[in-house]
């Protein structure tokens, strides 16, 4: 996975925010059968995002994580749908979204 400078992760997010939403309104319509052609859209929207470089961690929350470093340790930049155009926080890669704290500018 590539690292990313808060500005570089935020610049990517025009581009993933729709991959996100479409993301979650196939969710919504998929019914959990392996046959379901929405299935293949999914696993498609969820490659798509990943070459950007983003790790999905919740497709329903519309939340994902960049791989960032962080006052030389690896962190994760921490956004998901509704935050803005700005990446706010970041946790450590064990905590996940309940450890995330705020960016300090």
């Amino acid at each position: 996975m590539p690292t990313f400078t808060r500005s570089q992760a935020e610049a990517i997010l025009p581009k993933i925010r729709p991959l996100l939403e479409d993301l979650q309104r196939r969710k919504a319509s998929y019914d959990r059968r392996p046959t379901d052609p929405v299935a293949q859209e999914i696993n498609a929207l969820l490659l798509e995002i990943a070459r950007f470089g983003a790790e999905v961690k919740d497709p329903d929350k519309g939340l994902i994580d960049f791989r960032a470093t962080r006052r030389g340790r690896d962190v994760y930049l921490c956004w998901q749908l509704g935050d803005g155009d700005r990446i706010s926080y970041w946790h450590d890669l064990e905590t996940g979204f309940a450890g995330r704290k705020l960016i300090e500018d």
